[in-house]
C-alpha cells in the first residue's frame, strides 16, 4: 500500500523568497537512483533550507520505497520519514505542503489519525490565500472534519474560492443548494453554479498543464456533467409531481426525464422513472418496467435502486418472489454505501428470516445503523424488538420512545403504538 495522498500539485506553484528551478528535480532523481542513502540525506538538508524541488524528489522517492517495502513495519517507518519531510515544506509556509501534511494527519499516514491537526494545516494554507486550502477548509466544515459541521461557514469558504475561479468550489456550492445544506433547497441555483464550474474547467484546460492537472480538470468536468444531469432529473421530478402545473409542461418534463434516463444514462433519472412506473404517476402503472429502470440504475451504482430491487424480489413485484435475491440486493446496497433503507431492510430480513437465518442480534445491529441515519422506519422496527423482547430485554418504555422518534420522522404507523 502506497502512502500517496490524493492531492494534486499545480506545476506553477512558486513560494515567496524561494527560487524553484524545475530542471533540478531531474538531477535529484538521478542522484537518488545512483546512491539512494547519500542522496536522501542531501535532499533532506536541501529541503530543510527551503528547496521544494528537493522535497518533491524526496517525497517521490519515499512513495517508491513504500511500494517496495517487504513488511508493514518497514512501510510504516518510511511513511513516518515522509511525514517528517513534508513538515519541512509546511514550516516554509508552502500551501501545497501544508495541505499535504493535513491529508497525512487526516488519513493517519505516518502518524495517528488526527482530524483536528489536519484542519489546522488546511486553515494555514487557506490563510495564505491558497484556493485549494480554502476549499479544504470548506469541506471540513461541510463534513465535520476536525471541526463541528457548519454549513454557513462551508458556504462562505466555497464562495471565497469560487470568486477566485475554483471550479471545485462551484460544484460544492451547487451541492449545498441542491441538498439544502445551510440554505433553502433550490434546484435552479445548482444548475447556474454547475454551468459556471463547466466554464471554469474549460478555461483551465486551455492552459498549459501537467498531466495530473489536466486529468483533474477533465475528471471534474465529467463530475459537473453528471451533477447537472442529476439536478435536471430532480427538477423534472418536481415538475411532474406538481399537479397545479399544466399537463403539457408535466409531459415535457417526463420526456426530458426519459431522455436523461436512457441517452443521458443518469442513475437519478432511472430511479425516478422506476418510481413513476411503480406508482403509476403520469404513466400507466407497470412493475416490470419499474424493475427494468431500477436494474439500469443499479448498474450505475445507485444503492437506492438496489434496495428497491430487493423490495421487488421480497414482494414478487414485476418478478417472482425470491427471498435469497432480496437479501443479496439489500446486502449489496448496505455494503457499498451504508444505504439507510437497505440497512433497515437487512434488519427486517434477519428479524423474519427472509433469505437468511433468523438472528435478532443482527436485526438490532442493522436497525441501529439505519437509526443513526435518521430513518423513521428503522426507529419503528427497533421499537418492535424492544416491545416484543426480541434480541433485547423487553422494555415497553424504550419501545415507546422509539415509536415516538419514528412518528417524529414521518412514519405514521408508529402512532398506533403510542
Amino acid at each position: 500500500m502506497t502512502f500517496h495522498i490524493a492531492y494534486r500539485k499545480m506545476t506553477t506553484e512558486k513560494e515567496e523568497g524561494i527560487h524553484i528551478v524545475n530542471e533540478s528535480i531531474q538531477e535529484y532523481r538521478i542522484l537518488l537512483s545512483d546512491n539512494p542513502a547519500k542522496a536522501e540525506k542531501q535532499l533532506y538538508k536541501l529541503a530543510k533550507k527551503g528547496d521544494l524541488q528537493a522535497l518533491e524528489a524526496l517525497n517521490t522517492y519515499y512513495e517508491k520505497c513504500v511500494t517496495e517495502a517487504k513488511t508493514p513495519k518497514e512501510a510504516s517507518k518510511i511513511r513516518q520519514k515522509a511525514l517528517k519531510a513534508a513538515l519541512l515544506g509546511a514550516r516554509h509556509n508552502s500551501p501545497y505542503w501544508l495541505i499535504w501534511v493535513g491529508e497525512m494527519y487526516r488519513y493517519g499516514v505516518g502518524t495517528d489519525r488526527n482530524e483536528r491537526k489536519a484542519f489546522s494545516y488546511y486553515e494555514k494554507a487557506a490563510a495564505l490565500g491558497d484556493t485549494d486550502g480554502i476549499v479544504k477548509v470548506g469541506r471540513a466544515y461541510l463534513n465535520g472534519i476536525g471541526v463541528p459541521v457548519d454549513y454557513q461557514k462551508s458556504m462562505h469558504f466555497f464562495e471565497s474560492a469560487a470568486s477566485q475561479n475554483n471550479p471545485e468550489a462551484m460544484v460544492l456550492i451547487a451541492y449545498q443548494y441542491e441538498n439544502g445544506k445551510g440554505v433553502a433547497i433550490d434546484y435552479e441555483k445548482p444548475l447556474e453554479w454547475l454551468a459556471r464550474a463547466e466554464q471554469s474547467c474549460r478555461l483551465w484546460l486551455k492552459q498549459e498543464l501537467s498531466e495530473a492537472d489536466r486529468n483533474y480538470y477533465e475528471s471534474l468536468l465529467q463530475d459537473v456533467d453528471d451533477k447537472r444531469k442529476h439536478c435536471e432529473s430532480v427538477s423534472c421530478v418536481e415538475l411532474i409531481g406538481n399537479e397545479s402545473c399544466p399537463m403539457e409542461e408535466r409531459k415535457r418534463a417526463l420526456l426530458q426525464l426519459t431522455e436523461l434516463a436512457h441517452n443521458g444514462n443518469n442513475s437519478r433519472a432511472q430511479v425516478s422513472m422506476g418510481i413513476l412506473y411503480e406508482e403509476g404517476k403520469l404513466v400507466e402503472q407497470n412493475d416490470k418496467k419499474a424493475l427494468d429502470y431500477y436494474f439500469m440504475a443499479a448498474e450505475n451504482g445507485s444503492t437506492g435502486a438496489m434496495n428497491n430491487i430487493g423490495n421487488f424480489y421480497l414482494h414478487g413485484k414485476g418478478t417472482g418472489k425470491d427471498y435469497d435475491k432480496a437479501f443479496a440486493w439489500y446486502k449489496k446496497a448496505a455494503d457499498l454505501s451504508g444505504n439507510a433503507a437497505a440497512e433497515c431492510s437487512l434488519g427486517m430480513c434477519y428479524q423474519y428470516g427472509y433469505g437468511t437465518a433468523v438472528d435478532y442480534e443482527k436485526a438490532r445491529y442493522f436497525y441501529e445503523l439505519s437509526v443513526k441515519q435518521g430513518l423513521g422506519l428503522a426507529f419503528y422496527r427497533l421499537g418492535l424488538l424492544y416491545e416484543q423482547g426480541l434480541g433485547v430485554a423487553q422494555d415497553i418504555r424504550m419501545a415507546k420512545q422509539y415509536f415516538g422518534e419514528a412518528l417524529d420522522r414521518g412514519y405514521r404507523e408508529a402512532a398506533f403504538k403510542l
